[in-house]
């Protein structure tokens, strides 16, 4: 081995050891700061368990908690007891329980004799005034949960310590903190010693014993399974009474406005519909039209176009029941995906209540099950309320019967006592909109920060999303031109949370469109789910919900009714317009700018096709400067594009000199290649923000232009259809994009200086012609389903540029000459 080869090994080995350490030093670096992270997180919980703890805490002196003496002298207490109804229990500290003991009392002391024990030490004992005294108590169902107290009955100087049991399963948070702080001082966590203790669980009459904790084995021992205390007990039930004549089955009830249709049911005390009213004579406040897919729903599936799709009740004048065998055939837009009726092979689809809007759920799939009561029914509200063991659930929704103020809002005021932890209030699965050819839902959060609200779009989760980490003002699940806010006035607990439906679980209306020919596959068509977090300390909480169109005049209105100018509050629901472009955060300033022209020719014009046509004349006189740089620049290009082409045939053997010299012509003639370059960077933004906004803009949807052919600006034209689809086409024919090919392909044909003669032609040429062919067939195909509007605005932008191009080809001639 050579001296060079040596040295360039031991350099090798010096770099890799080298880099070796520096990445060694950074893992370090990381592990330092991933446990100071941990000791800071478990400080952290450290300081939410005391302060759990300390806000969990009663205080021990007063009922039912007593202290119980041996003689009325009350010199020490022996024990500590829980009186509840004629009863006091307690647990013994010897084998055998005192015959007699004294209770202490604001006024002296009490005598008590004992009516019960359990023989042996540390069992339960029950004393009282009289022989026939009962204790109070309560139950514990094994699923559920439930806030407890330990009442330690022989440790005088312990405080009541709270605890959870939940499905059975005991957890003491001092356990907890105890665990914690032992790790954090690196040393095993020594069993917390409680002693035996009374359990307390919370109903609406206060604190009732269910139980004795057994300090030894951590454990609960239910008063229910000792079999010679029965007799002594007077059991209520847990926390709240079930109520009686509960409808299993479920039913419907209709709240009904000028803007929407409410349908409710008794499972979950949620929403199943929201149905809009279609614009018509007799729903003349209405802004929603009726559009293609719902004439098709209504001829190809009429027992799918029924509105309520149940059997269902309202409430008249007299706010008497009044019972409807049917729904309304037709006539409204089903905001949420709901239920699907078949016939034949193919199954008939009920809607799990977990995904009914505004219903309650939690990690136990029985929430959102729960069989709710209408305890209110009229004309503008109902109120709905279901009891588990250990929680009540009250639902008050309430709408403007008359025409409102704030169009398509609902009122809920939601009432929770007990077990509030864990729950979730839905949105609903809104309905697919076809958007461009394809489903476009968008969901997004308002969130205040520094005094400054910012509009976040969420992005589409494959599963489900949770975020804990900040408290949006409202949440929004939209499908691009209809959606639901839901928007609480009160706190709720932070985060938020998302979860991907499968069309196959939860199909769109859309798949009973063509269904012979599986013309909208339900896989292919996902629904999204959105729900708060609700406060775990329960009590009642004001909810706003908007549920209908993202129409500027609509959500304005909202906006202001809501508006307090003191206080500078504005709920902003304007934000939660979508814009679907590729390029929406570059278009959406410059699509508000195009609408709000498009609104002044609408006001003018009462067209919104005829609107679209001005737009484009506004927007070519915008920018006819730059539009008229760049045709001025290929105008000349083309002028001595002959020119060009001499020298590349005289020098085809030598690039170099034919490049040399077309630049010196380029030069003598005053062109410029690059020149038109930088009017079309400056236009695009504008045309970025016009294909936006018409793809975007919920006032085209079902806009009419001509009647027959062009019967909905935010969907492609159809001039005829049939019934076998084919492929790519499907089963309409749109004529708007194959005029848009004719006039781009004249357009290139008479803006061309090539020779008419193929023969003439040199090879470059040819290829250009040929390009120009190919883009003309792309783009006729790639805007063969895109909305008309679009058509509409693409054509007439063309057809003003042919125009621009013969005005500024004829000013060229004649300055020329």
């Amino acid at each position: 081995m050579d001296k060079r080869t040596f040295l360039y090994i031991f350099a090798m080995f010096a770099a890799l050891f080298a880099v070796n350490l520096y990445f060694e030093q950074q893992n370090q670096e990381k592990l330092k700061d991933w446990s100071i992270q941990q000791q800071a997180k478990k400080e952290q919980r450290v300081l939410q368990l005391t302060d759990e703890i300390k806000s969990r805490s009663v205080s021990l002196k007063t009922p039912p908690v007593v202290e119980l003496y041996e003689d009325q002298k009350g010199n020490s207490p022996l024990l500590r007891g829980v009186k509840s109804g004629d009863s006091t229990v307690t647990i013994t500290s010897s084998d055998t329980a005192p015959d007699t003991l004294y209770a202490k009392t604001a006024t002296g002391f009490d005598k008590l004799s004992k009516v019960f024990s359990e023989p042996g030490k540390n069992s339960v004992a029950l004393y009282s005034k009289s022989k026939e005294g009962k204790l109070k108590s309560t139950n514990l169902s094994d699923f559920g949960r439930y806030e407890l107290l330990l009442i330690p009955t022989q440790n005088m100087d312990s405080t009541a310590i709270p605890a959870d049991y939940a499905d059975s399963q005991l957890s003491v948070p001092a356990h907890k903190l105890e665990q914690v702080q032992a790790q954090l001082d690196n040393r095993l966590a020594a069993p917390l010693y409680i002693g035996n203790s009374i359990v307390l669980v919370k109903n609406k009459e206060g604190w009732l014993p269910v139980a004795i904790y057994e300090s030894i084995t951590q454990s609960i021992l239910p008063f229910d399974m000792l079999e010679n205390l029965e007799p002594y007990l007077s059991v209520t039930s847990t926390n709240f009474t079930s109520t009686p004549g509960v409808q299993k089955e479920e039913r419907f009830y209709v709240l009904e406005n000028a803007y929407q249709q409410f349908v409710f049911s008794t499972h979950g005390g949620a929403l199943v519909e929201i149905n809009l009213p279609f614009e018509s004579k007799e729903d003349k406040d209405s802004v929603v039209k009726e559009i293609g897919f719902d004439q098709q729903m209504l001829q190809q599936n009429p027992r799918n176009a029924r509105f309520p799709l149940h059997a269902y009740f309202t409430a008249n004048d007299k706010n008497e029941l009044v019972e409807h065998k049917e729904g309304k055939l037709g006539g409204y837009y089903p905001l949420l995906r709901r239920d699907l009726i078949e016939y034949g092979n193919r199954k008939s689809l009920h809607v799990p209540p977990r995904f009914y809007a505004f219903n309650i759920v939690s990690e136990y799939p029985e929430v959102a099950e729960l069989v709710y009561t209408v305890k209110h029914f009229d004309q503008e509200s109902i109120e709905f309320e279901a009891v588990q063991n250990h929680r009540r659930i009250t639902k008050r929704y309430s709408i403007q019967h008359d025409t409102p103020l704030a169009p398509y809002c609902l009122n809920l005021t939601l009432t929770i006592e007990g077990d509030s932890r864990g729950l979730w209030i839905t949105s609903g699965v809104p309905e697919v909109e076809w958007i461009s050819g394809g489903p476009a839902p968008a969901l997004k959060y308002r969130i205040t920060r520094n005094n400054k609200a910012d509009i976040v779009p969420i992005d589409l989760p494959a599963e489900t999303l949770t975020v804990s980490t900040l408290e949006p003002d409202w949440i929004c699940n939209s499908n691009g031109f209809f959606g639901i806010i839901l928007d609480p006035l009160s706190p709720v607990e932070t985060g938020y949370r998302v979860q991907m439906v499968p069309g196959n679980l939860l199909p769109s209306r859309l798949v009973e469109i063509d269904q012979k020919w599986d013309r909208y596959k339900a896989q292919d068509l996902p629904g999204y789910l959105m729900q708060l977090p609700l406060k775990s300390t329960g009590g009642t909480t004001q909810f706003r919900i908007f549920a209908g169109p993202f129409a500027d005049t609509v959500l304005n209105t909202v906006d202001q009714t809501y508006s307090d100018p003191t206080t500078g509050y504005n709920p902003d629901y304007i934000a939660c317009q979508t814009f679907h472009g590729w390029f929406a955060f570059i278009s959406e300033p410059f699509a508000n700018l195009l609408f709000w022209l498009m609104n002044i020719f609408h006001s003018l014009t009462g067209s919104w096709g005829f609107s679209i046509i001005l737009l484009t004349v506004a927007l070519r006189i915008l920018l006819y400067p730059l539009n008229a740089w760049s045709t001025n620049s290929m105008l000349k290009m083309q002028m001595i594009s002959p020119k060009v082409t001499s020298i590349q045939e005289k020098h085809k053997k030598d690039p170099k000199k034919a490049q040399l010299e077309i630049m010196n012509l380029y030069r003598e003639e005053g062109v410029n290649p690059l020149s038109g370059c930088l009017p079309l960077l400056i236009q695009m933004p504008f045309l970025i923000g016009m294909f936006d906004l018409l793809k975007s803009t919920f006032e085209l949807r079902g806009a009419s232009f001509i009647p027959g052919w062009i019967d909905d600006l935010a969907a492609p034209d159809v001039l005829f259809s049939w019934s076998t689809p084919i492929f790519f086409i499907g089963n309409q024919f749109h004529l708007l994009p194959i005029l848009l090919g004719l006039v781009m392909f004249l357009q290139q044909k008479y803006a061309s200086t090539q020779p008419t003669d193929p023969s003439l032609m040199t090879d470059q040429q040819r290829q250009q012609r040929a390009m120009g062919t190919m883009m003309t067939v792309v783009f006729s195909v790639m805007f063969y389903h895109f909305p008309s509007g679009l058509n509409i605005y693409w054509l007439s932008s063309m057809l003003l540029g042919m125009l621009q191009q013969w005005w500024t080809a004829r000013g060229l001639k004649l300055k020329t000459k």
